[in-house]
């Protein structure tokens, strides 16, 4: 006898003493061992699901609804649609049927259809979890709000399921809500049993959130369980380098760089990269991988300010104002007056390298034009004049022609307004004002601000050997 044909024997016995003791309690069993079939021998199965079927059970919404799924659960969606429609035609108000069409719908794509017979379900049977949730899944990136009303309702029908945080959070993180998604993840993590992917999504989750540690927590307990998973190891070499360990992040990077040839990579991986080996005074292998993110993508050219705030480290100011300048083009649209004002910078420091001797007066003439447009800019900020009376002090370097003197003067007209305005800055200008009268042998002028400085700080050596001098 073949063995096919014992298997059926002995279905047909348990049918027998399932008939006697009740549909509900005995005729799952049934369904999984022929639903085991379905790949293997078709005919087979649908052949038993027909003798479940029999009798009185000819109308079983129930059976119609179990044998539909077992056929989803192997992707055959026609045969599935078709016991959904029987067992619709045999009680138009199955909820359950409707569960099981919109989940056929689901797996063809058809997303309206998908929602209106999860509407339905739910309008049929209001504690039809499962279509709660699946409605929300459906309109999660279509219509996040749809999908947050639905299981903001509910999560009033059954608070204690963790389903719902986690598809709360998933519908914030389509939202951009990050705050809201990371306290909805944080509750399904503790309730929940969360897979690799919830390590992932909440990790993530953290980072956007800027709670690098919390992230780099989770990325540990999820790297326990998946050790190789891309995301980690990226969100591992992100959050060291957030939270300021150099020394970790390098290693982090190590492993999560280690597969060259892996296209999961992008410009960001490598712009983290770069800053921890910045971070280490790794400086030109810094710029290598800086250049390694703009060649993944050339959109980003803030990364040019990056790179010069690294040549600017190694004291190559020409190389940090050309790095400035590619960065000045391509944020002009939305750069404002403090890269305006760290351009104007550069120049200044560049000219006051000795490396760059040669070229000072050019980079002072460049210093001071910036400057002077800062100055237009923020009137009502004393920078740029500030920074103006240092270039031309660096042109007059004997205060013999006074270059600086009309900036600082602007510049401590407005510090002096200011009620926090920093100690060192009102010394220096009013050093300078000082020293410029004493060249000019206007003594009494000049005690002035000598005399000011020491009522900032009456222990400045400086003021109190200028007053000395000047009696």
């Amino acid at each position: 006898m073949k063995k096919s044909v014992l298997i059926v024997i002995g279905l047909c016995m348990a049918l027998m003493v399932w008939g006697q003791t009740g549909v509900d309690s005995e005729w799952s069993p049934q369904v999984k061992q022929a639903a085991a079939w379905i790949d293997e021998n078709p005919a087979l199965a649908a052949k038993t699901f027909d003798g479940l079927l029999k009798g009185k059970n000819k109308k079983n919404t129930s059976l119609l609804v179990a044998i539909g799924r077992a056929y989803l659960d192997r992707s055959k969606t026609e045969e599935a649609a078709g016991y959904a429609r029987r067992a619709i035609e045999v009680d138009s108000k199955c909820a359950d049927a409707y569960l099981l069409s919109g989940d056929v719908a689901l797996k063809l794509n058809d997303v309206n259809k998908a929602s209106s017979d999860y509407n339905q379900a739910i309008y049929l049977d209001e504690n039809c979890c499962e279509a709660y949730l699946k409605y929300a899944q459906v309109y999660k990136e279509v219509d996040p709000r749809l999908s947050l009303d639905m299981l903001t309702r509910l999560q009033e029908k059954t608070p204690n399921d963790s389903r719902i945080s986690k598809e709360l959070a998933d519908v914030y993180y389509v939202m951009g809500a990050y705050g809201k998604a990371k306290e909805a993840y944080g509750n399904y993590m503790k309730t929940g049993r969360p897979a690799e992917q919830d390590y992932v999504r909440y990790a993530m989750l953290l980072y956007l959130n800027k709670d690098y540690s919390e992230s780099l927590e989770v990325v540990k307990e999820g790297l326990e369980l998946a050790p190789e998973n891309h995301v980690l190891k990226r969100l591992a070499m992100y959050d060291n380098c957030e939270l300021e360990d150099c020394r970790t992040g390098l290693e982090a990077a190590a492993a999560f760089l280690s597969d060259s040839d892996n296209p999961d990579y992008v410009y960001l991986d490598y712009v983290y990269f770069a800053r921890l080996l910045q971070a280490d005074k790794q400086y030109d292998e810094a710029l290598a991988q800086f250049d390694k993110a703009l060649s993944v993508d050339r959109s980003h050219t803030d990364i040019y300010k990056e790179i010069s705030a690294v040549y600017e480290k190694k004291h190559d100011y020409s190389g940090a104002i050309e790095a400035y300048r590619q960065y000045w083009e391509g944020m002009k649209d939305t750069s404002d007056v403090s890269d305006l004002f760290l351009l104007g910078r550069l120049n200044y420091y560049a000219a006051a390298d000795s490396a760059c001797h040669d070229r000072q007066p050019a980079f002072l003439a460049e210093a001071d034009t910036i400057f002077a447009q800062v100055a237009e800019k923020v009137p009502d900020n004393y920078l740029g004049n500030f920074w103006r009376a240092r270039v031309n002090s660096l042109r007059d370097p004997e205060t013999t022609q006074g270059l600086a003197k009309p900036y600082y003067e602007a510049a401590l007209h407005i510090l002096e307004q200011k009620l926090d305005a920093a100690k060192s800055l009102l010394v220096e200008c009013n050093s300078y004002l000082g020293y410029y009268y004493f060249v000019k042998e206007d003594y009494d002028r000049s005690r002035l601000y000598w005399d000011k400085i020491l009522e900032i700080d009456p222990g400045n050596e400086t003021a109190i050997k200028a007053l000395e001098g000047i009696k």
